[in-house]
């Protein structure tokens, strides 16, 4: 009887100590949850003032009507196009993310650098102007490299598909269905939405080719127009354009390849180089100073 006694004590006791301690952690839990909920409404409070701000410098900037800035406007239309516009910009809302960035390079030089001068102002907002447009620069070049890399299979793809006897637009929705989204497959949903809205497909890939700006996809392109053009079977097309393809992107490789040692030579000459000489000459230099100084001092 003891030993039952015992027993349901040191179960009752367990398991007092285990409920004790869920309780403890849910309680936990919900105070952790309560504070991410808090910090997330305070972000989306910050974001939707952001917008509002920003916004609003759109608008006053979409009013200014200068010819220069209106070609600046045209030009930055096509460079988002050709990045894919991830954050859905408009030209006048790049414009106003540089004056943002102009303005908060120079806010921060007078706080940390803390020199107020034209030139201090100057270098400031040439950074601020700097790192939007060359962070879109950086965009293009990734994503012009991607749709090269993807290419030649998207190609493949869709030669097999038309051999099995579907036409070239059910090829491409069936590419675009199956494939992840990448710039190429984005492009080409894009090209079919503006089929579905009763574009030619002769101004689809039109418009593609000129939003993406890439000789490949160009060339592409127009292969695919005057064959169709012609007459002809789009199949053998884009398997010449396919293998075409892949040989381009071995000759951009080498071409990379070769540029490598000419990029290296910089920071083998001025980082390397220098570190080597003084592992191995540093010692000596040292025992001859001080050969050389052992009766001066």
């Amino acid at each position: 009887m003891m030993i039952y006694f015992i027993f349901i004590s040191v179960f009752a006791a367990a398991f007092l100590f285990v409920l004790g301690f869920a309780s403890g952690k849910s309680e936990m839990d919900i105070s952790e949850r309560l504070e991410i909920k808090k910090r997330k409404e305070i972000k989306k409070q910050a974001l939707s003032i952001g917008k509002a701000l920003t916004g609003a410098i759109t608008a006053q900037v979409a009013k200014i009507k200068f010819p220069f800035l209106e070609s600046y406007r045209a030009d930055i239309k096509k460079k988002l196009n050709q990045a894919g516009n991830p954050a859905d910009l408009s030209p006048d809302g790049f414009i106003t993310l540089i004056l943002i960035s102009v303005i908060g390079m120079i806010v921060m030089e007078i706080l940390f650098v803390k020199k107020i001068n034209i030139v201090a102002f100057g270098v400031a907002g040439f950074l601020g102007y700097f790192l939007p447009t060359v962070s879109l620069k950086n965009m293009i070049t990734k994503r012009h490299h991607s749709i090269m890399r993807e290419l030649p299979n998207v190609l493949d793809l869709l030669t097999l598909s038309m051999e099995a006897g579907i036409d070239f637009n059910a090829a491409v929705n069936k590419v675009v269905a199956k494939s992840e989204k990448t710039p190429l497959v984005e492009e080409l949903s894009l090209m079919q939405q503006g089929m579905r809205l009763g574009q030619s497909r002769r101004a689809a890939l039109k418009d593609m080719a000129d939003r993406v700006l890439l000789d490949s996809l160009a060339s592409v392109v127009a292969a695919i127009i005057q064959a169709d053009n012609l007459g002809a079977s789009l199949g053998p097309v884009l398997r010449v354009q396919s293998e075409q393809m892949r040989v381009e992107r071995f000759q951009l490789a080498e071409k990379l390849a070769h540029q490598a040692p000419v990029k290296m030579l910089f920071p083998l000459m001025f980082f390397i180089f220098p570190s080597i000489v003084i592992m191995l000459f540093g010692p000596l230099a040292l025992k001859f100073m001080s050969g050389v100084f052992e009766g001066v001092f």
